[in-house]
This record gives structure tokens, C-alpha cells and sequence, in this order.
């Protein structure tokens, strides 16, 4: 039986494999990425930056369009965070009945017996991901003036889609993929 390290130091390698995963799938992708994630961006940047009143009807167009489009992004970044290998092997991992009740098993098994571990990989990834935002706010800050409001809200709300959301679809994809093998 080999035993592997536990807590903090797995925790903080798998981290590093989850980020250096993520920019691979991100490399290899570019373009999906910025077209997936320009949709709700150019949303978000509309609603904040109308000066009129926009109607509840428009309001709730956007948002229902955001909100399937938001489901095809998810679809987008697990499809470009799994390679083909990576999917050949899902696929033969819950190709039948009893073997995805296997899969299934060895994921609940490896979350129960190194919770401590995947507690550590959850609070990397809010650390990381706080940081990224504070860094993103840091940004508007220093390009837009205090009185621009609604334009610094709007650029952040726009780096947020484009930058923050696929990153943090795409790492948790690198994550849970870990814990199925």
C-alpha cells in the first residue's frame, strides 16, 4: 500500500497541477474561450453602462439569453479542459452499469478518505480566485477615475466574464477529474 502525503503539502501540489492543467486546456483553446465568455461579458457591460431606463421585459430577455448561454459555457469549458485521452478514459470508466457505479465509488472513497485534502484544494482555489478579482479591481482602479463608477463596474464585470469565470470552470473541471481516475 503506498501512502500519500495528506493535507496541506497534497493539497497545495495538486493546486499546482490543477493551475498548470488549466492554462494547458486555456493554450490550447484561446479562441473558444474569449468567444464562449464575450457573450456575457458584452451583457453585463451593456446593462451597467445603459444611462437610460431599460425595461423589466429587456431585463429578463438578457438575463434568460445569459442564463443559457451561461449553461453552453460550461458545456464549452469542460469539453476544452477534457483532452481526448482524458475523455476516451471517462468514457471506458462509465461505459457500463457496473463499472460507472465503480468510478462513482472510488471518487466517494478517495473524497472520504482525503476530505482534509479536497478541503485544502477548495480553499486554494476561493484564495486564488479572491485574488484574481481583488487584482482585476486593483486594475479598474488605477485606469478609471473615482467618478466613472458605472464604467470601472462595467470593465470589471467584463475582465470577471472574460477572465474569472472560465478559469474557475475550467480549474474545477481539472479538479473533480482527479478525483474520478
Amino acid at each position: 500500500m503506498v501512502l500519500v502525503p495528506a493535507g496541506f503539502t497534497t493539497a497545495w501540489q495538486n493546486s499546482g497541477d490543477f493551475w498548470i492543467e488549466t492554462g494547458i486546456a486555456v493554450w490550447r483553446h484561446p479562441l473558444l474561450v474569449l468567444v464562449c465568455a464575450m457573450v456575457p461579458a458584452a451583457a453585463r457591460a451593456y446593462l451597467l453602462l445603459e444611462t437610460g431606463p431599460i425595461p423589466a421585459w429587456r431585463v429578463a430577455l438578457v438575463e434568460a439569453l445569459l442564463t443559457v448561454w451561461r449553461i453552453l459555457l460550461c458545456v464549452a469549458m469542460v469539453w476544452i479542459a477534457v483532452t481526448p485521452a482524458k475523455w476516451q478514459s471517462t468514457r471506458m470508466l462509465f461505459s457500463g452499469n457496473e463499472m460507472a457505479q465503480a468510478a462513482l465509488g472510488r471518487m466517494g472513497a478517495y473524497l472520504g478518505n482525503h476530505l482534509h485534502v479536497v478541503l485544502w484544494e477548495l480553499a486554494f482555489f476561493a484564495a486564488a480566485f479572491l485574488l484574481l478579482n481583488y487584482l482585476l479591481v486593483l486594475a479598474s482602479r488605477r485606469l478609471f477615475r473615482s467618478d466613472e463608477g458605472n464604467r470601472r463596474k462595467a470593465f470589471v464585470s467584463v475582465l470577471r466574464n472574460l477572465v474569472l469565470v472560465p478559469l474557475a470552470l475550467i480549474y474545477l473541471v481539472e479538479l473533480l477529474a482527479l478525483k474520478v481516475y
